[in-house]
């Protein structure tokens, strides 16, 4: 019997026991201890004795605890108190995973009540439409291969897969689908994209705080960052740009010949997925270096997002270039990252950060 076969039936062993088990009841009855602790000599026992402390130690070393019971229990019906251990399921297997109906699908907004496990194990609940958020967020986690987090995304991963099969979403697509609030732009602007129709909105533009009159032609969809967006040709600016859904509002098709256009031949919106939101657009690009402290640096690596220049600095971050297209988008994905950011160049980039650090401690003093 292999040590990890001897393992296995020590934990079903104390898993299958609702009590605490003395130690030589375990050592009679567990396989590849029983035989030499029944037959065995005096010596023989002593040896299954150090075999066991040294399985103790090894699994405590995995995770896996096995200390005696700090009180005592009467063997026999004797007054001789001896050595007993328990593994509680509730202590040793990681909580159970269920699924149940969105929140805002359940009556009046209240919870589903958990069904009994198997010796009352912990139970987390899942939301379904947390799946595909859960999942992703994992597997960026798990790409920090180099880390302690990796190894443990990747374990959480490999649970999800055999407790939530569901959880393995697949395409991005299913894993954000169009919100509702979009849902009536992103089904003009598919026919538009399909039929070669001109659309006319409203565009609220973050930069100018405006919203617009705009007549676009959709050259395709896509999903980035769990935003969709749409690639289309400006007329009033005559350049392709970057419009995202949840900005735009009264979305029409318009009619006739002025509605009418034609896709470029060398246009592929393939171009344009994976890319982060300061580079959707086709204005031409400015290399920003940035200095981003730990840990914020290793989830950037992490997200492979920018390319790192110089590896590890004196505070153990790191620093970036970045190339930038559209200015606001990457000030606005800085910010959130507070004093752990410094932009190093250019200057146009470092003082629009400052100008919106100002504008936001303006709001909230």
């Amino acid at each position: 019997m292999t040590k990890t076969e001897r393992w296995l039936n020590l934990l079903a062993f104390l898993l299958d026991h609702r009590r605490p088990v003395p130690r030589e009841e375990i050592l009679s009855q567990v396989e590849d201890y029983k035989t030499d602790w029944i037959e065995g000599s005096e010596r023989s026992r002593e040896s299954v004795r150090r075999k066991f402390e040294r399985d103790k130690a090894e699994l405590k070393e995995l995770g896996v605890v096995i200390e005696p019971l700090k009180e005592k229990i009467v063997a026999n019906h004797s007054d001789q108190e001896v050595e007993a251990y328990q593994l509680k399921p509730r202590e040793f297997y990681l909580p159970y995973l269920k699924v149940v109906p969105p929140l805002r699908s359940r009556r009046g907004g209240q919870g589903v009540r958990p069904e009994a496990r198997p010796y009352f194990l912990n139970e987390v609940a899942l939301a379904s439409d947390e799946l595909p958020i859960l999942r992703r967020a994992a597997e960026r986690i798990a790409a920090l291969t180099e880390t302690p987090l990796g190894s443990a995304a990747r374990a959480v991963i490999r649970k999800l897969s055999f407790d939530l099969p569901e959880a393995n979403v697949g395409a991005e697509e299913r894993a954000f689908p169009a919100p509702s609030t979009v849902d009536q732009q992103f089904a003009i602007l598919r026919q538009a994209v399909e039929q070669r129709r001109a659309v006319q909105c409203r565009y609220y533009t973050i930069r100018r705080d405006s919203e617009e009159k705009r007549v676009i032609e959709p050259y395709g969809l896509m999903l980035s960052w769990g935003h969709w967006y749409c690639v289309a040709r400006a007329r009033e600016r005559d350049a392709l740009r970057v419009f995202r859904l949840d900005r735009m509002k009264n979305c029409a098709l318009i009619e006739g010949e002025k509605g009418e256009f034609a896709v470029p031949k060398n246009f592929r919106i393939s171009s344009y997925l994976n890319r982060a939101p300061w580079e959707l657009s086709d204005d031409k690009p400015v290399t920003a270096r940035v200095r981003i402290n730990f840990p914020q640096s290793r989830w950037v690596i992490g997200e492979r997002l920018g390319k790192v220049v110089k590896a590890v600095t004196d505070d153990a971050g790191s620093e970036f270039e970045f190339e930038v297209r559209a200015v606001d988008a990457f000030v606005r994905w800085l910010l959130p990252l507070g004093n752990q950011v410094e932009v190093l160049s250019p200057p146009s980039i470092k003082n629009r950060l400052e100008e919106a650090r100002a504008q936001l401690r303006a709001v909230y003093p």
